[in-house]
């Protein structure tokens, strides 16, 4: 006993002195190197271990790092991470670079797992909320994505208020389902769904098809305000952890959290306005060309034609009905406030944001409001929560755009209209349109076609370590999630409209009711371990996934005058669908990083679901990647060259089935006032399993003068087996056609290259350049059945799509038929994307930035052209007047009219300045003692997107917008789409 105390009284000193030096404490401040301005938020490690803290509002940090410490690094997203040595110091401080190319950010590498974007082996993009918003305002996130994807082709299914846009990465990924990425937000698997109204229903335009309504998608419910950073995972190397619906490629969407420190209150204002972005424009009418013109409408002769003509030049009645229909100047507002901050225990982010957006249309537009809150804790050093809440109303109104089997559609209509036609109201009633079947302007002011949207989006995180030391860690995640849409729509078309009166039963009206409720459960366990210079990661789990879908409808044809209620209407008809699918996946992933200088990912996903034939059966998707850091390595001596890195990925996923594709359905039937079932013509395939993707990529990046250039190439080549088609069958089967039949293969190749320049990077004058360049080629490989015809397509003459051995899916098909063949046209995905980002800061205050975006090739089968051609209003009808032998006199207009298949595929090709801005900031300096003391910053500009367009194309009003953008093939034609609109802002932003 005696010994023991005298050993602890000669120990203790020695202790003290250790548990003192252990007790070291180091502060200091983060600038931006550019501004010289305190950076918030920016992690700050003792390198080696998880000891760590953020900084405060004004940069600055306060930390307790051990003995044994020698070095921090300072890292937080869109700046180059650095490291400072401590040696004796008590204070260190450091200043931050742009990253150009953000190769210090983390990019998910797992289910509950991230990795530096210099070790990455795939090819994934990140856009920052700067690129997102911090330039100008779009609309919805989608729209935001505009021009920042290399191996996108973004499509607008039409010009509305609202958006309505199809996303395709690396080329189809199936023929028949859905090509639409697999949005995450939060980790929620989000619903991105577009329901159809019923607008195309014949009690309405008569259209057909549930694709013709460019209806919008759901992304539209989210605030981009509200975004942190976005990641593309492109192809199935990237997204094998994904599994059965990751064919199409995942849009992960990470929103904002608090940081620790002073709490921060953001105020951001913007104002603008809308208008259309190209017109066609009309050409007017005379008396020769009423003489001359074969297909007059109206009182249907020259000389009432010509009698009417001067009769409204005399009373100065020649109208300009596009300027009249599309020449509103729209009135845009976004407002949007946020508060965020926390402490060492709990971190919080909350919002609150109103967007009300006009249109180039009257009575048109799009509304949004969502609060959002966010809240992170540390409840125990071993325990972590997070939440994520977010909740949206939103509304439209689209109005009647698009195809129109009974002309009751604005743009449909328009083109048949001449000048000297009065359309406009008398004491409230619209005269009727002798020119077509509807009056445009009644149409626009009295139709509805109106839909409200309320979502709840909620995550709760779970994050324990069983073990936390400086080399080892094991960590349980469990991630839950809940998506909740109702979605109402609402139609009416009043009984006196002229195309309803042409109905055996007038006035129309429909509402819609859309449900849906995705849910998740993620359970992943990881380990983290370092032996020596390699740092190993292993997790394994599970994933739960649910799809809960009830749409129902209510239609009324022959209301009663005034009315909407379709329960009042002589005809009612009731529509009624439920749809319900469970996905379960089991996951394992190991990763190995050797000093940042060799990375290796093994991985395998295997799935099963209610959607294929055999539910139980487990589909596996395995994953590999290798990336080589050769600048990291000791031998690497070449000073000017600051990273070359090589890298492979190969990676499966899968295409889910339709909902009841193995199923024949049996339909109701009624026999002498008995109800029954009866056989469908329409059977299942009893073997239906998910569409599977297998990819190679390989790439390589460089960077040089410390990165301040950089190079990234990629190859990819995707293939998808087993496509899934409606097969149809010899009428001697006694079925018209088998659904979910896997008949054939298909190639996606690609190119993505992007290059990023810091050109000047001076104190007062700094330019960067990102520019990227992407192409696909799709290929048929494999077809176990014949030529088949997909996608909609209006008939051989316009151009069809068709599935052929050794072609692409999406070339342009169409007459004459040569050899029983019809004959083949050009390709309708572009030869080659390229966009060009500009980001200038002059005199550390003044940002300047435009976006140029360019599309090479990609054809349109054109219609929008035909109606004006068919009306005799294209602006350029008369021109080019040819005599032939017999005397006849053809015009230009004419002669199109009359055109083969090849006139009506249309290069699509275009240069479009996406978005320019102005910005000046007002530091807290700047802002004096009396404002200082409140506001950290204030930033006003101007700003604009969708300026100009420069283009051949003269088959409608925008080469992007499709009347059929959401299909897989066949999306680009162009039949009296929407106009697409360009948008002005003033931006205000204060941060108290």
């Amino acid at each position: 006993m005696r010994k023991t105390l005298l050993t602890a009284a000669l120990l203790a000193p020695i202790l003290l002195q250790q548990a003192a030096a252990q007790d070291r404490q180091i502060s200091g401040r983060v600038t931006d190197r550019e501004t010289s301005q305190g950076l918030p938020g920016v992690t700050v490690l003792v390198k080696g271990t998880t000891i760590g803290v953020s900084t405060n509002s004004d940069g600055t940090y306060t930390l307790n790092v051990p003995a044994t410490a020698t070095t921090l690094t300072f890292s937080s997203i869109g700046f180059l991470p650095v490291e400072r040595a401590i040696g004796t110091a008590s204070t260190v401080d450091a200043g931050l670079v742009s990253d150009s190319k953000q190769l210090g950010e983390v990019v998910v590498s797992g289910l509950a797992s991230n990795v530096k974007r210099s070790n990455l082996a795939n090819n994934v993009a990140s856009i920052s909320a700067q690129e997102l918003v911090g330039n100008t305002r779009a609309a919805t996130v989608d729209q935001a994505m505009y021009g920042k994807l290399s191996g996108a082709v973004i499509t607008q299914n039409s010009g509305a208020p609202g958006g309505g846009l199809s996303v395709q990465l690396r080329g189809p990924s199936s023929i028949s389902n859905s090509t639409e990425p697999l949005y995450i937000i939060d980790g929620v698997y989000a619903n991105n769904s577009s329901y159809d109204s019923g607008r195309g229903a014949n009690a309405f335009t008569a259209a057909g098809g549930s694709r013709q309504d460019g209806s919008t998608n759901r992304m539209s419910d989210i605030n981009p305000d509200d975004i942190e950073s976005i990641e593309v995972l492109k192809g199935s190397s990237a997204a094998a952890i994904y599994g059965t619906r990751a064919n199409n490629g995942v849009i992960i969407i990470t929103t904002k959290r608090g940081k620790s420190g002073r709490t921060q209150v953001g105020f951001r204002q913007d104002v603008g306005v809308t208008s259309i972005l190209r017109r066609l424009g009309q050409e007017d009418w005379t008396a020769e060309k009423i003489s001359n013109f074969g297909r007059l409408r109206g009182t249907g002769t020259v000389a009432g034609e010509i009698a009417r003509l001067n009769a409204a030049q005399a009373a100065g009645q020649i109208y300009d009905y596009e300027d009249e229909l599309f020449g509103n100047v729209g009135f845009l507002s976004n407002t949007n406030l946020n508060v965020s901050g926390g402490g060492d225990k709990i971190r919080y982010y909350i919002s609150g944001s109103n967007a009300d957006e006009g249109s180039i249309v009257k009575n048109l537009g799009f509304r949004r409001s969502s609060i959002r809150a966010n809240l992170n804790a540390d409840i125990t050093k071993n325990l972590e929560i997070g939440t994520q809440t977010n909740y949206t109303n939103a509304s439209n109104q689209r109005g009647f755009t698009n195809n129109a089997n009974n002309d009751a559609s604005v743009t449909y209509a328009l083109p048949y209209l001449p000048s000297y036609a009065n359309l406009f109201p008398v004491n409230g009633v619209y005269p009727d349109n002798e020119y077509g079947g509807e009056n445009p302007l009644a149409i626009r002011d009295r139709a509805v076609n109106d839909e409200k949207t309320n979502r709840f989006i909620q995550t709760g995180t779970l994050n324990y370590y069983f073990l936390r030391s400086e080399r080892t860690s094991l960590r349980l995640n469990v991630q839950g999630g809940v998506d909740y849409t109702l979605t109402e729509q609402e139609l009416y078309l009043p009984d006196d409209l002229q195309s309803q009166r042409a109905n055996a039963n007038p006035g129309a009206s429909r509402y819609s009711k859309n449900r849906q409720l995705n849910t998740n459960l993620n359970t992943i366990l990881v380990l983290n371990h370092q032996v020596g210079k390699i740092g190993l990661t292993s997790q394994a789990g599970f994933v739960r996934l649910t799809q809960n879908f009830d749409g129902s409808f209510t239609q009324g044809e022959g209301l009663i005058p005034g009315t909407r209620n379709p329960a009042l209407a002589k005809i009612q008809t009731l529509g009624q669908a439920f749809t319900r699918n469970t996905d379960i996946g089991y996951y394992a992933q190991q990763e190995a990083n050797f000093d940042d200088k060799v990375i290796a990912t093994l991985g395998i996903r295997a799935d099963k679901s209610t959607l294929n034939s055999e539910e139980n059966k487990l589909y596996y998707f395995p994953k590999a990647s290798l990336a080589v850091n050769i600048a990291n390595f000791d031998f690497w001596t070449v000073d000017p060259v600051s990273q070359f890195k090589i890298r492979a990925a190969y990676g499966e996923t899968g295409g889910p089935a339709g909902f009841g594709d193995y199923f024949s359905r049996l339909l109701s039937v009624s026999i002498d006032n008995r109800l029954g079932l009866r056989n469908s013509t329409l059977i299942g395939y009893d073997k239906v399993a998910p569409e599977r993707a297998t990819e190679l990529e390989g790439g390589i990046e460089l960077g040089f003068l410390e990165n301040r250039l950089t190079l990234e190439a990629t190859a990819y080549r995707k293939q998808v087996k087993d496509l899934i088609l409606t097969f149809p069958l010899a009428p001697s089967t006694g079925a018209v056609s088998v659904t979910g039949f896997p008949i054939g293969d298909m190639v996606n190749k690609g190119i993505e290259l992007g290059l990023a320049v810091t050109a000047i990077d001076q104190p007062n004058f700094r330019y960067v350049n990102r520019t990227q360049f992407w192409l696909n080629r799709t290929e048929i490989t494999k077809l176990d059945v014949g030529t088949q015809i997909v996608g909609p397509g209006f008939g051989n003459f316009y151009g069809r799509n068709q599935l052929k051995l050794n072609e692409s899916p999406t070339r342009w098909f169409g007459a004459p038929l040569v050899n029983g063949e019809l004959t083949p046209y050009q390709e309708s995905q572009p030869k080659f994307q390229m966009t060009f980002a500009n980001n200038f800061t002059i005199l550390k205050n003044i940002d300047f930035s435009f976006l140029i975006h360019v599309k090479e090739g990609g054809y349109n089968s054109t219609l929008t052209q035909l109606l004006y051609d068919e009306g005799g209003t294209t602006k350029d009808y008369s021109n080019d007047p040819e005599t032939a032998p017999d005397g006849a006199v053809t015009t230009l207009g004419e002669r199109r009219y009359n055109q083969d298949t090849q006139g009506f595929i249309q290069d699509a090709s275009y240069m479009k300045l996406r978005e320019v801005s102005l910005y000046y900031t007002f530091s807290k300096e700047a802002l004096g003692e009396t404002l200082g003391r409140a506001i950290q910053r204030v930033k006003i500009g101007v700003s604009g997107n969708n300026l100009l367009l420069i283009t051949p194309y003269k088959g409608g009003y925008d080469p992007e917008v499709s009347a059929f953008g959401s299909r897989p093939v066949g999306g680009n034609i162009d039949l009296a789409a929407f106009p697409s609109a360009r948008r002005m802002f003033f931006h205000l932003a204060v941060d108290f």
